[in-house]
């Protein structure tokens, strides 16, 4: 199988699995691994998180947004804010442990980051929106801040003049999964560490729903029309 597909048995490289203790609840790890690689390579490959660093993860309540948040606070971040499009949305992102939780919809968004962050601005940036979100996002990013891109629901946005960066040497990086399949130890011990974490506490899946195989197209009719908080996951038993 190439590019993603679904079935209820697949081959997978060894590198792509990790054991799993017989008592470990299997549909909520199973909300893990994609999401929690995208988010664990953005903050441990696409750039190190450092202690004490600020973040803002845009769509927090997402799949990967949601595993973001908790991944930064694992990592000892300092400041963790979650955006997010509705108050409902807001109240999960600050449940996760978020210490803040902004709506981008509202024009005041950037203000209130540099008001959170006694206008410095935060030091990682991750981005899963576009249109005019992805130039906003430059009035809150502090200096040496990264700006790392894992969607664009809005659309990409318009074209960054590339020596934009150079004024407060920041980066803008981009990524996607499947290229990381090239680095298969990187991929092994962040599914290890998800388990460690997944078993400790210390990381939560939040199933949105559990649905059986045969309703895929329900998952995706969900999905696009942005009603989740957290994970679906589908049962291939069913």
């Amino acid at each position: 199988m190439s590019g993603g597909g679904y079935a209820q048995v697949v081959a997978a490289p060894a590198y792509s699995t990790v054991v799993v203790p017989e008592f470990v609840d299997d549909v909520k790890l199973a909300a893990l691994p994609t999401q929690w690689l995208t988010a664990w390579l953005m903050l441990n490959a696409s750039t190190q998180l450092l202690p004490g660093e600020s973040v803002l993860v845009h769509g927090a309540a997402g799949g990967v947004g949601s595993i973001a948040v908790q991944i930064a606070k694992v990592m000892s971040a300092g400041l963790v804010i979650g955006s997010a499009s509705t108050e409902e949305k807001r109240e999960f992102v600050r449940g996760l442990g978020a210490d803040a939780a902004i709506d981008y919809s509202d024009p005041a968004w950037v203000g209130e980051v540099l008001r959170i962050t006694g206008d410095l601005g935060v030091d990682v940036i991750l981005e899963s929106i576009g249109g005019e979100i992805f130039q906003q996002n430059f009035e809150c990013l502090a200096k040496f801040g990264r700006h790392i891109i894992f969607g664009s629901t809005r659309g990409p946005g318009n074209p960054l003049p590339p020596r934009q960066l150079m004024a407060k040497s920041q980066a803008l990086i981009g990524i996607y999964l499947p290229v990381y399949f090239a680095r298969p130890n990187l991929i092994r011990k962040s599914l290890e560490e998800m388990v460690e974490k997944f078993i400790g506490g210390a990381v939560q899946a939040h199933l949105a729903s559990v649905l059986p195989l045969s309703q895929v197209g329900e998952a995706h009719r969900l999905l696009e029309e942005q009603k989740v908080s957290g994970v679906i996951v589908l049962d291939p038993r069913n």
